[in-house]
């Protein structure tokens, strides 16, 4: 099969349907549901800017993949942070770089801004998604702890 050409671009409002069909295999991927207006002001926080959203598409425009981040401050250096929160390619997509080039352009993007760090979590058993982030960054031996409030 042919590698598709990738394009990465901000998310946009004719983006919608397709971000919609995605969006939905990422939660089916961590088994999970969101009410619809979670989903919506999530959509809405991007356009917006207060969420960074891109999205990877191909040379017809037809969506890949997805990544949203967060930009934050930090106590250790003036400089911001982004957290790459949320971040699927398309199953027919898979193992054709799409994942490389979201991560590689929010890379550039903060390296242009002058960001400090791009830093993202996964799942453990998320084997797929380890072998390309451990070729990308340093894993790092922090645990996480969440409290839900």
């Amino acid at each position: 099969m042919t590698k598709p050409k990738i394009s990465i671009r901000p998310l946009e409002a004719r983006d919608r349907a397709g971000w919609d069909g995605m969006w939905a295999g990422y939660l089916a991927f961590y088994k999970t549901e969101l009410w619809p207006e979670v989903s919506d002001d999530t959509f809405e926080r991007i356009l917006s800017g207060v969420l960074i959203g891109i999205v990877a598409v191909d040379e017809n425009d037809a969506p890949l993949g997805f990544a949203h981040a967060l930009l934050h401050q930090g106590t250790w250096s003036p400089k911001l942070l982004c957290y790459l929160e949320d971040l699927y390619v398309r199953e027919e997509a898979r193992g054709r770089g799409v994942g490389r080039a979201l991560i590689e352009a929010l890379a550039d993007r903060g390296r242009n801004e002058g960001w400090l760090r791009l830093y993202w979590q996964t799942a453990r058993d998320n084997e797929t998604a380890q072998k390309l982030y451990d070729k990308l960054a340093a894993r790092t031996d922090w645990l996480r702890y969440d409290l839900d409030l």
